[in-house]
């Protein structure tokens, strides 16, 4: 939440609920191999990138009390996701045995230490952009102070350093059979997360917004770049991220600022309201919902190449999705109204 005393945007939570979204598709259609299924892909790679910028761009409000709370919350959560999907894995097993088994299937050599130096999950590979995002606001916490005070000019090419030469790294590396890189080396918090989370912090407070681009223009500029990111995919292959993507979510960020919702109807302060109390949750437990619909669709449907049931796959897994973080929303509501009743008793 914004700390500072005025409304909060919601465009920014319906920009969140798009990326949670688009997140579901990216790993509902990767690897799929169904008509439109890498270009889909493609086309959602911004998503990650637009949720360290938003971070990034409400932690530079914070102080270092509400940071610090952040940062405890975000780890909770990443603590608690991982152990939510072992058990996962571990409950189906009939034996304390094939729990022995799984277990070690689970955590080969070397996992404990990508999954602390790549903040890495060998659990659930989803479960990155939680290690991720507590690592970056940990950073932020003991060095943002630091960073603040170098010139604006030295924060913004520190930044693009680490964005453009972790893009660059990845590309060239993954090109290379004899080189040892995995997705991890580049996936992680110091080459994926931290540039954009820094980008939404020189965002919120430099001039970007000043910038006047109609919003006509800017979902001109939208299509352009998305299709950029099509043709970079066309041309490259799949990758985890496209200079297409890294646009996209910088037009997103523009069109957040320059398009903001403060006085909205009911219906767009619903979705807002949803986008706010349950992106988090969404991201968590999508993959449970989207290994579950597909399951139910590999034994009950004819595997289709064209448009099909497949393809509407993430639709179900972001109302079952949005449903559960609704749910835990609503009773987060109800305990803190219940305890501050009792408070004022």
């Amino acid at each position: 939440m914004d700390a500072q005393p005025r409304q909060r945007n919601q465009t920014i939570d319906i920009l969140r609920l798009l990326a949670a979204f688009s997140i579901i598709c990216l790993h509902n259609f990767s690897g799929s191999g169904v008509i439109g299924g890498e270009e889909t892909v493609a086309l959602t790679r911004f998503a990650v990138p637009l949720f360290f910028m938003f971070s990034g761009y409400f932690a530079a409000g914070f102080d270092r009390k509400r940071k610090l709370r952040q940062f405890s919350r975000i780890l909770i959560w990443a603590v608690l996701s991982n152990l939510m999907y072992l058990a996962k894995e571990l409950l189906p097993q009939r034996t304390a045995y094939a729990a022995r088994m799984r277990l070690s299937q689970i955590f080969p050599s070397g996992s404990w230490k990508n999954l602390l130096l790549f903040n890495e999950s060998p659990i659930s590979a989803h479960l990155w952009f939680l290690g991720a995002f507590a690592y970056v606001l940990l950073l932020d916490l003991l060095l943002g102070w630091l960073f603040d005070k170098l010139p604006r000019w030295t924060r913004w090419c520190l930044t693009l350093a680490l964005m453009l030469g972790g893009l660059t790294l990845y590309h060239l590396l993954t090109r290379d059979p004899g080189v040892d890189f995995q997705l991890y080396h580049y996936r992680n918090f110091l080459l994926f997360g931290l540039p954009f989370f820094l980008s939404g912090k020189l965002i919120r407070t430099g001039s970007f917004a000043k910038i006047k681009i109609s919003w006509l223009g800017c979902l001109s500029m939208l299509f352009l770049t998305e299709r950029l990111a099509v043709l970079e995919y066309g041309s490259l292959g799949p990758w985890e991220l496209y200079i297409g993507s890294t646009l996209t979510a910088f037009l997103l960020m523009h069109l957040a600022l320059n398009c903001p919702l403060y006085d909205a109807p009911k219906l767009v302060r619903a979705i807002s309201w949803l986008g706010r109390e349950t992106t988090l949750t969404v991201y968590i437990v999508h993959i449970y919902f989207l290994d579950l619909l597909r399951g139910i669709y590999w034994q009950h449907m004819q595997w289709q190449y064209e448009f099909g049931i497949f393809h509407l796959i993430p639709l179900g897994v972001f109302a079952l999705s949005l449903a559960v973080g609704a749910v835990l929303a609503l009773g987060r509501a109800g305990v803190r109204k219940l305890l501050s009743k009792r408070a004022h008793a």
